[in-house]
């Protein structure tokens, strides 16, 4: 049981429980049965009786169904949101991530290549990045999202810098603080919808949250024009009342 002794002795040295750890490693085992078909409802239960909460065990039956056989032609692996679903069912997201980790040598189903390649320098201001939000708390912004650099380098915030979030979901009709980019003004953005960064959610985090965009599959922090950076620090204004 390779693969499932690999994921049992990980996820016990990530802290699960013991019996947490035997319901994954238990299902891994069966998933490599060429004849098995993948049964969410089968799954949840041997789950819950291992010990996960439910909402903890739907999110790991989605991330144990890439393992099986079955959904090799059909399932399409997306870490982020099987991350995201798992800290929301309750995992720790640096758990999680480490959960995930493990997990891919087993994933079998069509897979995105995405290269997460680290940021290691604070970016100029008006790059886009890719930023780590998983572990905030609503109305926090979640999720793994591509965000805008809007600070400028200093000596005395080395490891660090601020951003802005980018966001496909429209504004409320009263919400004022969303710069607008029209659909396939960027490769890297959207390119049939519109998406805005979110000008009321300003966080200055750390380098380790970021890693570089992937456009046309390759990493890069690539830029907005100077005029959309100072319509976006302009709105940052409005929102900090500097502008008063």
């Amino acid at each position: 049981m390779p693969h499932a002794f690999r994921m049992f002795k990980a996820m016990t040295d990530l802290g699960f429980a013991q019996g947490e750890a035997l319901a994954v490693g238990g299902l891994m085992e069966i998933s490599r049965h060429p004849d098995t078909r993948f049964d969410g409802e089968a799954c949840l239960d041997r789950l819950c009786e291992g010990g996960f909460a439910e909402e903890a065990a739907e999110a790991v039956a989605s991330a144990l169904r890439h393992c099986f056989l079955s959904e090799k032609a059909t399932a399409q692996y997306e870490r982020t949101k099987l991350k995201t679903a798992l800290v929301r069912g309750g995992i720790a997201a640096a758990k999680a991530d480490a959960f995930l980790t493990t997990l891919e040598g087993s994933v079998v189903t069509r897979r995105t290549a995405e290269v997460r390649r680290p940021v290691p320098h604070a970016p100029s201001p008006g790059r886009v990045v890719m930023c780590d939000f998983t572990y905030l708390v609503k109305p926090e912004m979640q999720k793994e999202r591509r965000a805008i650099v809007v600070s400028s380098r200093s000596a005395g915030a080395a490891g660090r810098c601020t951003v802005v979030p980018v966001s496909k979901s429209p504004p409320r009709e009263n919400n004022t603080h969303h710069f607008r980019f029209e659909p396939g003004t960027y490769p890297f953005f959207h390119q049939t919808d519109p998406v805005w960064a979110v000008c009321d959610h300003i966080y200055t985090v750390s380098l380790v949250r970021l890693w570089q965009v992937n456009v046309n599959r390759r990493p890069a922090l690539p830029s907005i024009s100077p005029a959309e950076l100072a319509g976006i620090r302009a709105l940052l204004g409005t929102v900090l009342g500097l502008d008063h």
